[in-house]
This record gives structure tokens, sequence and C-alpha cells, in this order.
């Protein structure tokens, strides 16, 4: 009711439930793996294929695309450095693009997209990107050494996962 005044005992109850429940969220949102950029999980369902780092990356065949995002704060231009996702997925075993329809990939702040593996078998069209304009992609924390999904034919962005560190097959 207006006029009426919280007492600082209730406020202090009120910000000891809140800071639990904080910790609780993050803990559970953690899932007990050991996410770190640079190094992608590839999954199958709950089962780990396997893990591929930057430098691995690196090393695929690598495609360069100028590509121009149209997102809610305007334009911007890029020049990515990265290999087709097909590559990567042929990296490990040249079936997965048969065996699997769907790719789930998550980044490091749990954000989640998809994809569907016939956008994937596309030239050039989903890419596993490790630069811009020739420098090394910024991680969360503002370092170097990160990689990030974009899809060619999403002309917002809004598939796009940066932060990239696990990739799951459907």
């Amino acid at each position: 009711m207006p006029g009426q005044k919280i007492s600082l005992k209730s406020l202090l109850a009120l910000i000891v439930v809140l800071i639990v429940l904080i910790g609780l969220f993050g803990y559970l949102n953690a899932r007990g793996e050991k996410l770190a950029e640079g190094t992608i999980i590839l999954k199958a369902g709950k089962q780990v294929i396997g893990e591929i780092t930057i430098e691995d990356v690196e090393k695929l065949p690598a495609v360069n695309k100028k590509v121009v995002i149209n997102s809610t704060s305007g334009l911007s231009k890029h020049k990515f450095t990265g290999t087709p996702l097909a590559e990567v997925f042929n990296h490990f075993d040249p079936q997965i693009v048969k065996q699997y329809e769907r790719v789930i990939t998550r980044g490091v702040d749990n954000y989640v997209s998809g994809v569907n593996m016939e956008e994937v078998l596309e030239k050039n069209n989903v890419l596993l990107v490790y630069a811009d304009n020739g420098e090394p992609l910024k991680s969360k924390t503002g370092t170097s050494g990160t990689m990030r999904i974009i899809i060619l034919n999403d002309l917002y962005g809004q598939r796009f996962t940066n932060y990239l560190v696990e990739i799951e097959l459907e």
C-alpha cells in the first residue's frame, strides 16, 4: 500500500533469498560441464564424439566471406575467416552429415541455436569462423581465441552463435 514502509529486516531477508536463488540457478545452468572457449565439444545426444580446438580448425580448408549483418544496433560489416561446418564434421567422420538431420549450437553464454543439416551441406553457407577482418575473434571475457557459427543465408544473424563451445547432433 502507498505510504507503507518495508522494514530493514524484511528487505535483508528478501536480498538473501534472491542471492540464494541466483546461486542456485547459476549452479543448475552450469550443467557440470567445463565449457571453455577455443575448444568445441561435439556430441550426438549425450555421447561426446570428440573435441576440436581453434588450432585444429585453422588447419582445415579456410574461406573468407564478407558479411553485412543487419541487427537492432544497425549494419555491421565483417570479413570472416573460417571453415565450412561440413569440413569440421568430415574431420571427425564423413558419415555425420548423412546420419544426423539437425545441428544444435551452444555458446559459453548458453545461447542455443539450430540449423538443419541441409543448410550445413549448402556450399559455404554455415561457417565456423575464428577471425574477423584478419583478427582473432574476441571471447566473452575480451581475450582472443573463440569461434562462432555464422549462417550466410540468415540475413539478420538471429541464429549466429557467438563464443561457441558445443555442437550437438540430432
